[in-house]
């Protein structure tokens, strides 16, 4: 009789997906170009389908809101399109307010209302937002900046677990993350502000630390605001994780909240203060 195959734990998990995932990812930040912009727009896309699933499908299969693809590609389109043409972010915004404007009217012409609702914010949450990730890659220096971005957010992310498990007592938001605690998010800010201006030094971006001080004393509260909003969404979908389509790690959503507040916010910055 064979023995049993051992099956990973959700840990080896994790860490396993990491191991593949975060190197294939710096490796596309440093290509840049099309092949960056296509799989921003891949990943977009698979947000999108959470998002839709979440929203208008909880109790079935992720599978079912395939039949919403085509709401997809249009917001993968607009993210990948915008290493060719930020006006794309324009539109999406232009056609947001379309949908909302039929999605929340009193009148059902176009049918069900929610559907509407839904893709008008889908479209400006991953849509646009996702959108800015593509255009900091384009902008001088992008390479680098992208890099700054995200590797502050792990920090962020980092930094509120390691002191949330250490010495963490008051819940920060109880009824929407019970996880998270105070101590820990002091210690995610702390570790945030600190990484956004060693890394500003140690990609040597040419702007001085003074400068970058604003950016680096609120990209801790949007990194944990971005994490927190997408708790609170799951919560109103009655949903544990945004999908298991990441192994380990739930959904692409889960893994992206708080980027898609860190680097348009970055992208901001960058177009008022240095670029």
């Amino acid at each position: 009789m064979e023995a049993a195959t051992p099956r990973l734990s959700n840990l080896q998990v994790r860490v396993l997906t990491a191991a593949v995932g975060i190197p294939v990812l710096l490796a596309l930040i440093y290509i840049g170009g099309w092949p960056f912009a296509v799989v921003a727009g891949i990943i977009a896309f698979l947000a999108a389908l959470e998002f839709f699933h979440g929203w208008l499908l909880p109790t079935m299969p992720i599978s079912a809101a395939l039949a919403q693809a085509p709401a997809f590609v249009v917001i993968a389109a607009i993210v990948a399109g915008a290493h060719a043409d930020g006006r794309l972010v324009v539109a999406a915004v232009v056609l947001a307010a379309m949908l909302a404007a039929a999605g929340y009217s009193g009148l059902n012409v176009f049918g069900p209302r929610k559907p509407y609702r839904v893709l008008s914010w889908s479209l400006l949450y991953i849509g646009v937002l996702f959108s800015c990730i593509v255009l900091l890659r384009g902008v001088e220096g992008g390479r680098d900046w992208v890099y700054l971005g995200i590797l502050a957010t792990f920090a962020v992310d980092t930094g509120a677990y390691a002191v949330g498990r250490t010495i963490g007592k008051h819940k920060l938001a109880p009824r929407i993350s019970p996880g998270k605690t105070r101590e820990g998010a002091v210690g995610g800010y702390i570790a945030g502000v600190a990484a956004v201006l060693v890394l500003n030094e140690l990609f040597e971006t040419g702007v001085a630390a003074i400068t970058m001080l604003p950016f680096a004393l609120v990209m801790p509260v949007l990194a944990q605001a971005g994490d927190l909003f997408e708790s609170w969404m799951k919560r109103r979908m009655g949903i544990k994780d945004s999908s298991g389509l990441v192994p380990g790690h739930g959904g692409f959503l889960d893994r992206v909240d708080s980027v898609l507040f860190v680097i348009p916010a970055l992208y901001l910055f960058l177009q008022l203060r240095v670029l």
